[in-house]
């Protein structure tokens, strides 16, 4: 009984996690989220590199390519902060190693954040 007990709890609390923090989050989507989820300076450069490589095999990248509008500044920070902020807005999570939510809106000229 305690086993049974135990797997079922095991089973509800991984489908919780699995449904909170799942990349394509549908309970989250549209809804308003607070603030902006940008790259932090001190974040390693290597691990935010391989997080862009990886949102850009997961989202469409074209705005932070040449001749998109998110492109210029052509900065690791910059095109990080524009993937952490589609992951933010997607799953509803802010990567902590290699970002912060801000309330200071990051967008610039043509390149607009939701």
């Amino acid at each position: 009984m305690v086993k049974n007990t135990l797997s079922i709890f095991l089973v509800s609390f991984l489908m919780v996690v699995a449904l909170c923090f799942g990349h394509e989050n549908p309970a989250l989507r549209g809804k308003n989220l607070r603030g902006w989820c940008v790259a932090d300076t001190g974040a390693p450069h290597d691990k935010l590199q391989e997080f862009l490589d990886y949102g850009c095999h997961e989202f469409d990248c074209s705005q932070i390519l040449p001749g998109g509008p998110c492109y210029e500044p052509n900065l690791l920070l910059a095109h990080g902060s524009w993937i952490l902020d589609k992951f933010y807005r997607t799953g509803a999570f802010c990567k902590e190693e290699l970002g912060f939510i801000t309330e200071t809106n990051p967008s610039y000229g043509d390149c607009q954040y939701p």
